[in-house]
């Protein structure tokens, strides 16, 4: 299964570029860090970065950035991205499971759209990671997927929370998570900040994404 993902990933990643930041995302940095100058030295991780266009927002915006994302194609991506903009920034490989930072090194973590991927407890290690890196009164902006979200209708479930995709996003294992469930993800270590939901629906209300959206800092 692990193989199987990891192909999926690495090809996404060739074949798809994403550019333009999430909304939430910049909402997000203009809410926590208003002051451009106070962002200055301060260290963001871009947690499954993608193309990076995470990365290159917050480098912008002033952050040292280092991205992380389970794919190799991802890291190749985020680096020719930084360079094409002319930013400074960091990418490697590994995985959210066990992040390769010492403990309390960064001041904001963005695990967006990607945390909820994996088994519940592959999840539950993530969000412990996360914990563990972030710096006391660190910010961590995410998004977790609702059992409303399309992508349950494609998939097969494996146990408990979590299916195993069988559509476009073949292959790919994630866990979904009602509100109780969403809060306790987060509860232990960290301060809620926002707690909110959010419902898009794409192609003439065809599909639908949906889940939670959680800004929280450690305690």
């Amino acid at each position: 299964m692990a193989m199987e993902e990891k192909a999926f990933w690495e090809d996404h990643h060739a074949r798809r570029r994403m550019v333009y930041p999430a909304e939430e995302v910049v909402r997000f940095v203009a809410y926590a860090f208003p002051d451009t100058e106070n962002r200055r030295g301060l260290r963001a991780l871009d947690l499954g970065s993608g193309s990076g266009r995470h990365t290159v927002l917050l480098s912008r915006c002033g952050f040292a950035t280092f991205a992380l994302d389970y794919s190799y194609q991802a890291t190749v991506n985020v680096r020719a991205f930084l360079a094409e903009e002319g930013l400074a920034g960091s990418a490697a490989c590994g995985s959210m499971a066990r992040l390769p930072f010492r403990d309390n090194v960064f001041d904001v973590a963005l695990p967006w759209e990607c945390v909820f991927y994996g088994g519940e407890a592959a999840v539950a290690r993530a969000v412990a990671e996360i914990r563990r890196v972030l710096a006391p009164g660190g910010w961590c902006f995410t998004n977790l997927r609702s059992p409303d979200d399309s992508h349950v209708g494609e998939s097969e479930k494996v146990a408990g929370r979590t299916y195993l995709n069988r559509g476009e996003w073949d292959g790919v294992l994630f866990t979904v998570f009602d509100e109780a469930g969403a809060r306790e993800l987060f509860a232990d270590g960290f301060e809620a900040v926002w707690f909110d939901r959010y419902l898009v629906t794409r192609r003439n209300e065809s599909s639908r994404d949906a889940g939670w959206m959680l800004l929280v800092r450690k305690k």
